[in-house]
């Protein structure tokens, strides 16, 4: 039976959440098996909650279901990959296209807060805190259209997209400072009035990221 947990989060909701933050940092690669026994030992709690957990990221494409297994994270293919980013571009490109020149003052403070703790996060190479930073900025950029559909699009695939990034960095550890210093420049011409530079520097900041897994 479910119960709930701290801060009035179900044990379901619990679970979903810490195994699917493993999966995304790398924790547990594509194809490592997820014991519900041994889940259920490391999360301290019972099968119920790690089996809907579990059936939840089945449906979004983080784990699969075997038969001789059970389940495991799934390895996202390169052209699952070249999908996700095509979709990623669309939404960004048509998104700051929109915003340029047009967002507030409450905005552009989330942004260089976030900024300043990306410079940080880089500062100690943590990977897997700056590759988090870097899903909120893109995150609060979609979500400057208050449009919902885009917004559970982007959340949709961003945890797959973030498992990709993540390997970018570690493949070149410099490429942090490269990254932040795009984010830099985006937030730069969303301020400004020139829609084209800001739909210029997405496209580009995306499409590097696509070249390096290719």
């Amino acid at each position: 039976m479910l119960t709930t947990a701290t801060g009035g989060t179900t044990l379901r909701d619990e679970a979903f959440r810490q195994i699917k933050e493993r999966i995304v940092k790398g924790e547990w690669g594509g194809g490592a098996f997820l014991s519900e026994r041994r889940l259920s030992e490391l999360l301290r709690m019972s099968k119920t909650p790690i089996r809907s957990a579990l059936d939840r990221l089945e449906m979004m494409g983080l784990v699969r279901l075997t038969p001789n297994q059970g389940f495991v994270v799934q390895e996202i293919s390169l052209k699952k990959i070249m999908d996700i980013y095509e979709l990623r571009l669309s939404l960004e490109t048509f998104a700051v296209t929109r915003l340029t020149g047009k967002m507030d003052r409450a905005f552009f403070e989330r942004i260089d807060a976030n900024l300043s703790r990306q410079s940080e996060a880089a500062e100690r190479e943590d990977i897997v805190g700056y590759v988090e930073l870097d899903r909120q900025f893109h995150e609060e950029i979609i979500a400057g259209l208050a449009n919902e559909e885009y917004a559970d699009a982007m959340s949709r695939i961003q945890d797959k997209f973030l498992m990709a990034v993540r390997t970018t960095f570690y493949k070149n550890k410099s490429r942090l400072w490269g990254s932040l210093e795009e984010h830099r420049q985006i937030r730069d011409a969303l301020a400004g009035d020139d829609s084209e530079r800001s739909e210029r520097l997405i496209r580009n900041h995306i499409e590097f990221v696509k070249q390096i897994m290719l």
